[in-house]
């Protein structure tokens, strides 16, 4: 298993940070690799609701299906991946910082097959496309 995780101060408050974070059909707006997310159950988002995201990878679609196992507004939320290439799980934590909010993603994995012998570059891709979304949302939030 390898732990991933990136964190960013926004200069907003938690509130609508978590707003944003927590809305998964907009998420492909500012999550790096996403090219679909979307809500599959149709309650409000809690413990149990589940979600769909579509990646691509080395040319390959990949749906990774799940559902959110924490549910904790405005500190954050869980998830875990029910299908896809490897077990994962993860999630968004938020904190106050001093000029806003600071948040963190992570998730752990557990590449199994061909995929283990690839575990250096999958972290090292991971830790940087967390980069990228995080800036990319401060670049939302901020404007």
């Amino acid at each position: 298993m390898y732990h991933t995780e990136s964190s960013i101060v926004i200069n907003r408050p938690m509130t609508d940070v978590f707003k944003t974070v927590s809305n998964v059909s907009r998420m492909k707006e500012w999550q790096a690799g996403l090219i679909e997310s979307k809500w599959t159950s149709d309650e409000d988002p809690g413990v149990g609701t589940t979600y769909l995201f579509v990646t691509q990878f080395a040319g390959t679609r990949m749906e990774l299906p799940g559902e959110i196992t924490s549910w904790d507004p405005p500190n954050g939320w869980q998830w875990k991946a029910n299908g896809g290439p490897f077990p994962a799980q993860g999630g968004y934590r938020l904190e106050q910082a001093d000029n806003g909010t600071r948040i963190t993603m992570f998730s752990d994995s557990e590449p199994k097959g061909w995929m283990n012998a690839m575990k250096p570059i999958l972290k090292w891709i991971g830790k940087r496309t967390y980069k990228q979304s995080l800036a990319h949302l401060k670049t939302i939030l901020e404007s």
